[in-house]
């Protein structure tokens, strides 16, 4: 079993040295995360566009909605984390459920299933966690799950690959008239190859679109904080003009563990609160008929 223990002065030199470096000096396919073992690049990873079975939402009207979550982090110990609350969180999910005008159909997550990345127990208590979600949500309605970095620590992708719906971090599907895209950026980086492929499937797809990743691909312009975002501005500012030139309406993201809502002009940016710190969730709606999406968030 390899450590994904790191000393506290190299993380902090390379993070440093990362941050100082030109945009178009740092690696694409690699950035900082390579440091803790991930084994298959994003290339590898990522290396072709799979088209999964979509959800059948449930329409009230013409507006449907799903539940996202992101940073569940099962297997974390840390004294910095607050100790689960999955039972609460269950019991808010059927309170919205029940209450909401619009309940959620399916879920999304946003990646960081797992802390450790190699403990197989880890991955089969988010399977688990995810059934529950599902049972609750009603048959057939599936949590669809994107890569995170903790969840390839100590070349966890192999446990990830065989765990976690639907088997890859690269993917999407149609649901109620939209277009929904998840994109493996677990190394901090899309990589040359996933980047391209994606923009020839949106560059096709005249329906409208939403977006999820782990790393944000703004976040915010806080200096630390935007460490935490994808760190080659090249490819984080051309993933922004091939969103709004392609009819994005949401872009999905966690990986900051703080909550930031962004307008990035044409489409809006949310980055989801770490699940295992912040105890919240958010529920977004979509209105098919003039295709705007809203969202609300829910604590437990």
């Amino acid at each position: 079993m390899k450590s994904s223990v790191v000393s506290v002065a190299s993380a902090i030199a390379l993070a440093t040295l990362t941050m100082l470096l030109p945009s178009s000096c740092k690696p694409i396919e690699l950035g900082l995360y390579k440091v803790f073992e991930h084994g298959p690049a994003v290339s590898e990873r990522a290396d072709r566009l799979e088209e999964v079975k979509g959800p059948d939402p449930v329409f009230y009207g013409k507006r449907f909605a799903f539940l996202v979550t992101s940073d569940v982090h099962f297997g974390n110990k840390g004294a910095s984390y607050t100790p689960r609350e999955d039972d609460s969180f269950f019991d808010e999910l059927r309170v919205q459920m029940r209450d909401r005008a619009v309940p959620p159909s399916f879920g999304i997550c946003l990646g960081d299933v797992v802390e450790n990345g190699n403990v197989r127990d880890e991955f089969r208590d988010y399977v688990d966690w995810c059934d529950k979600i599902e049972e609750i949500l009603g048959t057939g309605n599936r949590v669809y799950t994107t890569t995170g970095n903790h969840d390839l620590y100590n070349e966890g992708w192999e446990y990830f690959e065989e765990y976690v719906y639907p088997h890859t971090g690269f993917f999407h599907f149609n649901a109620g008239g939209f277009s929904f895209y998840f994109l493996d950026s677990g190394s901090g980086s899309l990589g040359k190859k996933q980047y391209e492929l994606f923009e020839e499937a949106v560059k096709k797809d005249e329906l409208p679109k939403i977006v999820s990743t782990h790393v944000p691909v703004y976040g915010t312009s806080a200096f630390i904080q935007n460490y935490y975002s994808m760190q080659n501005t090249e490819e984080s500012s051309q993933l922004i003009t091939l969103c709004a030139d392609n009819n994005v309406k949401l872009y999905l993201a966690g990986h900051m563990h703080t909550k930031h809502e962004n307008d990035l002009g044409k489409f809006d940016e949310i980055v989801m609160p770490c699940y295992a710190v912040y105890h919240e969730f958010a529920i977004v709606t979509v209105d098919t008929d003039s295709h705007s999406v809203t969202w609300e968030f829910y604590e437990f």
